[in-house]
């Protein structure tokens, strides 16, 4: 193939893929192969003595539920927060929200079970349980008594450590320099509901 270049002479171009033409040309950005390594996770080894823990605790048959979580806050030294349980208890005696003292003989379903219970010297403990019988009949109130397991309960509960009990509102003086009053002054409750 030939053509005429600007000086108008003949030139002939070959098209040789066989000539060895090598271009150096710098890449830009990153070499090959240097991408970012994965870093290896952090694991933390030690356990904290105040980091709140969950609990799956299981009662046999006869063993007071009350009785036995109180023991457990007291002797761990931490206090222990009911979340939920499940199963039969027999002998309960409850307070209701009027101050009467019931007590319920027979075999009851647990609907719902909450609570708070501190170590023995600190906050009193609280136990809140709902029971069902025959024909969707339900009872609740707080713990005052035996709340004895009939069958296998389960109580689904976490534990923490170093639990301050502030009683609200607070007042002038008893904040603390660091702590700063909370401003809420005369809230109306009514307008939050909205």
């Amino acid at each position: 193939m030939s053509f005429k270049n600007k000086n108008g002479d003949d030139k002939e171009i070959y098209n040789d893929y066989k000539e060895d033409a090598t271009v150096t040309r710098r890449s830009s950005g990153r070499p090959r192969g240097s991408k970012n390594k994965p870093k290896p996770p952090i694991i933390i080894t030690t356990k904290s003595p105040k980091a709140i823990k969950s609990h799956i605790f299981e009662f046999a048959s006869g063993v007071d539920i009350a009785e036995s979580l109180l023991c457990f806050a007291s002797t761990r030294q931490r206090g222990l927060c009911v979340l939920s349980a499940t199963g039969i208890v027999t002998n309960v005696t409850l307070r209701q929200v009027d101050g009467t003292v019931i007590v319920l003989h027979g075999q009851f379903n647990i609907i719902m079970m909450n609570g708070l219970f501190f170590p023995l010297g600190s906050s009193p403990s609280r136990l809140i349980v709902y029971l069902g019988k025959d024909q969707g009949r339900m009872i609740g109130g707080t713990v005052v008594g035996p709340l004895v397991a009939s069958g296998s309960v389960m109580v689904m509960a976490t534990s923490f450590a170093n639990a301050i009990n502030v009683r609200l509102p607070l007042l002038d003086k008893d904040n603390d320099d660091d702590e700063q009053s909370c401003g809420c002054g005369n809230v109306d409750i009514s307008s939050l509901k909205k």
